[in-house]
């Protein structure tokens, strides 16, 4: 007796429907892509119970005639591949031909269609994979299909389904995604007679995700278009402050069609590696149209992982377009803290609106015991010292008295604000601050902030961070050519490691090489440093070293990754041989600084993704003051 057999189309079904039914939410994708390739403009989806009870789902297009009807549920039926070639040109989303049949093996399945042209429309009964009935009935053009009790016949599958609650955020999902890729669709959802979605067809992208996650979400991206030969992106991207925790806001659609993909994802976090710190991730929508014989969708089952022919094309040109893309939005933080409402207490409304026109709130004021009023603050102006020698100020304040025409108020605070000496900055200083022409500098501030003006905008630039990016472009530059120069140490400098260090410094001794480092183990626990990178200050050498030879891992590096330890390694010494805050620059440093900044690849923030320039516009400086 032969032990191999021919299974039966009722268990080839069920196995089929184990392949492409894993939930409600894989039903709602299947039937939201049929009626997308039906040409439909409006879908309706509705669930009950998480999709348990009741799936839902009609659209407005084209319909089937009755013998269409009968042969879309069959087993690999469908209108849209009939030949091997076909696979390789993939234009629907539906295709395999398994969908319907596979559902309706598992549900107590219904299908009422009509064609626009037709009189009238075809119902469809089928109970776990059986036809029950087949009969004329009205209805409206279009497909509506209803799923009653998902998995009664298949009670194993049944009890691995999660609670209603969690069925149906993965529905809610698969229709956001749906509505995302299709904005000239209408779709609606409502769960247990709720609406969760109800969005009309859109002209843009942006306006459907405005519709979806609302006008805050929308005006923190920044749009771009990018194309290469072989692929093009429409993208919405996160501002760099505008980040998440977790992945859950990095969508990509390919032609239309959502999908996952490690090769987009590895990508945008290289596209993002400089603006977004370690622990947040970008917020990302990215539209990718490219031929579809350059890629295969037809890897998965459920056709949400495709496989690119050339992947690393695809990965190095999303990297690229995305760099460019956050370089062309030059995206400067802005200073727009909200203004406190006026505060006004009962009898004292003339008092209150002159103190919030004029002066400090009470909310900003300390409050005198026993009489309610807020407390003056007096400044008093410190003149500047005559000095010689500014490069000798030690930075400190002096105290002053404040003045004696006060003394009547009780419990009067003094605050004193000393001008320390700094080098005056001339008029008529113009310079170019990255696409802003005619930039003055006005001022150094707390010996960290360089301030310009340029037209209605002044920008406060950070010191060390924009010397930390200028540094780190300019070691990248110098490890590709001919290495970063070298200065040698009259004296060497001695270190004190630990074993780690010390075992660090064995096995990684060619990156210090690489740096710029001349570095010898002398015996015992003793390390002498007897040459460093040239732009690194020999005071902070043997901290540098220390701080590499911490972040270096314990095992060798293989060549993959090689290129990401000496990069982390560049960026400390970036950090290391940059100016500081509260170091003091001239005139001619803050300006080659500043130069130097808008030559850079990414001269918004520094490897460490902190920002570098803080912009503020004069209408919201006026704001404050109430002009």
């Amino acid at each position: 007796m032969a032990k191999i057999k021919i299974l039966s189309a009722d268990v080839a079904n069920k196995i089929a429907a184990g392949e492409v039914v894993e939930r409600p939410a894989s039903v709602v994708k299947e039937l939201i892509e049929n009626a997308v390739d039906a040409e439909s403009t409006s879908i309706r989806v509705e669930i009950r119970a998480g999709g348990k009870r009741l799936i839902h789902v009609s659209d407005n297009g084209i319909g089937m005639a009755r013998e269409d009807a009968l042969l879309a549920l069959e087993r690999h039926a469908t209108s849209k591949v009939s030949r091997i070639e076909d696979l390789e040109q993939i234009q629907t989303f539906g295709f395999r031909g398994e969908a319907l049949a596979s559902i309706a093996s598992v549900s107590q399945f219904e299908l009422l269609t009509r064609t626009a042209d037709a009189l009238e429309g075809t119902k469809v009964s089928v109970d776990g994979g059986v036809f029950r009935s087949v009969q004329e009935s009205g209805c409206s053009p279009g497909t509506h299909m209803s799923i009653n009790n998902l998995f009664y016949n298949v009670p194993a599958r049944l009890k691995f389904l999660k609670t209603d609650t969690t069925e149906m955020n993965h529905v809610t999902n698969q229709v956001t995604w749906a509505a995302l890729a299709h904005p000239n669709i209408h779709f609606l959802l409502t769960h247990n007679g709720r609406t969760i979605h109800d969005v009309r067809a859109c002209d843009s992208h942006l306006e459907r995700v405005r519709l979806l996650y609302g006008k805050e979400f929308a005006e923190n991206l920044i749009a771009f278009t990018e194309e290469l030969p072989e692929l093009k992106i429409y993208g919405l991207l996160g501002k760099p402050e505008f980040t998440k925790t977790n992945r859950e806001y990095q969508l990509f659609f390919m032609n239309q069609r959502p999908i996952r993909s490690r090769i987009i994802g590895a990508a945008l976090k290289e596209g993002f590696d400089a603006m977004v710190t370690k622990d947040r991730q970008p917020v990302a929508l990215l539209f990718l149209t490219l031929d579809p014989e350059t890629v295969d969708v037809n890897v998965h089952p459920a056709k949400i992982e495709v496989r690119f022919r050339n992947e690393r094309t695809i990965y190095s040109g999303i990297v690229r377009m995305l760099r460019n893309a956050l370089h062309k939005a030059k995206y400067i933080p802005k200073i727009e803290a909200p203004v406190e409402p006026k505060q006004t207490e009962a009898g004292t409304e003339d008092r209150a609106t002159h103190t919030s026109q004029r002066g400090p709130t009470p909310s900003s004021a300390s409050v005198v015991a026993g009489t309610g009023q807020p407390t003056p603050t007096r400044r008093t102006y410190v003149p500047p010292i005559p000095t010689q020698k500014p490069a000798e100020d030690t930075g400190q304040e002096t105290e002053e008295t404040t003045d004696t025409s006060q003394a009547q108020v009780p419990s009067t605070s003094t605050e004193t604000v000393v001008q320390p000496p700094q080098q005056e900055i001339p008029e008529g200083v113009n310079l170019s601050l990255l696409d802003f022409e005619n930039v003055q500098l006005k001022a150094n501030l707390f010996k960290t902030y360089i301030v310009a003006e340029a037209g209605d905008k002044i920008f406060f630039i950070d010191q060390h961070v924009a010397a930390e990016r200028v540094l780190y472009e300019r070691f990248v530059n110098q490890m590709q050519a001919d290495g970063i120069p070298v200065q040698g140490l009259l004296l060497p400098v001695t270190l004190e490691a630990t074993p780690q260090q010390l075992s660090a410094l064995k096995v990684h001794g060619d990156i210090f090489s690489k740096l710029g480092f001349d570095l010898e183990a002398f015996g015992g626990n003793t390390i002498l440093i007897r040459a460093i990178p040239s732009p690194l200050p020999t005071r902070v050498a043997a901290q540098t070293v220390t701080d590499l030879l911490d972040k270096l891992p314990e095992a060798p590096h293989t060549d993959v990754q090689l290129p990401e330890v000496i990069d982390n390694a560049l960026i400390t010494l970036a950090c290391k041989s940059a100016v500081k805050a509260g170091d003091t620059l001239d005139m001619k440093e803050m300006v080659n600084l500043i130069k130097e900044l808008s030559e850079a690849k990414h001269p918004f923030n520094c490897p460490h993704s902190r920002p570098i320039i803080v912009e503020m516009g004069r209408d919201e400086l006026e704001r404050r003051f109430h002009r």
